[in-house]
C-alpha cells in the first residue's frame, strides 16, 4: 500500500566548489537550515572535496560530479537532476546559467533559484519558489 504521507521537498544546491569562502559557507548554512525545515537536501559540486565538505551534516546528500570546473558540469548536473527528480535547484548567481542549462537538458519543470549569498534571503526565496512545502 503506498504511503499517504507526501515525500519531502527535494532540493539540490549546486555549488561551483566547496572552498572555504563566505558565499560557500552561507550555502552550507542554507543546506542545514533546509534540512532542519524538513527538506531533503543534496549538495552537488563539480569536485566533491574541499574544506567545507566536512561541515556538511551526514543527512545532507553529497554528490560529486567528477568534473574539474563548474562550466564543464552541465551534462553531469542534468543527469543528476533527471535521476533524482529534485523539486528545486538552487545555485549561486555566477553559476545560474549552468543550473538553467541543466534543468533544460533534464527536461525538468523544477524551478531554479539564484542564491544571493544571504542565508535568510536565500531560504525565503527557496520557500517562495518551492512547488510544495510540507
Amino acid at each position: 500500500m503506498p504511503s499517504l504521507t507526501p515525500a519531502p521537498l527535494a532540493v539540490a544546491l549546486f555549488l561551483p566548489d566547496l572552498g572555504d569562502r563566505p558565499g560557500r559557507r552561507v550555502a552550507v548554512d542554507l543546506a542545514h537550515r533546509l534540512l532542519r525545515a524538513g527538506a531533503a537536501v543534496d549538495v552537488v559540486a563539480p569536485m566533491g572535496g574541499g574544506p567545507l565538505r566536512a561541515a556538511l551534516d551526514p543527512a545532507i546528500g553529497q554528490i560529486d560530479l567528477a568534473k574539474r570546473h563548474a562550466a564543464t558540469s552541465v551534462l553531469a548536473l542534468a543527469r543528476v537532476v533527471a535521476e533524482r527528480q529534485h523539486g528545486l535547484l538552487a545555485a549561486p548567481r555566477e553559476a545560474g546559467w549552468i543550473a538553467r542549462a541543466a534543468l533544460w537538458l533534464a527536461r525538468s519543470d523544477a524551478p531554479m533559484v539564484a542564491l544571493a549569498g544571504d542565508a535568510a534571503a536565500d531560504f525565503a526565496a527557496i520557500r517562495a519558489a518551492a512547488p510544495r512545502w510540507d
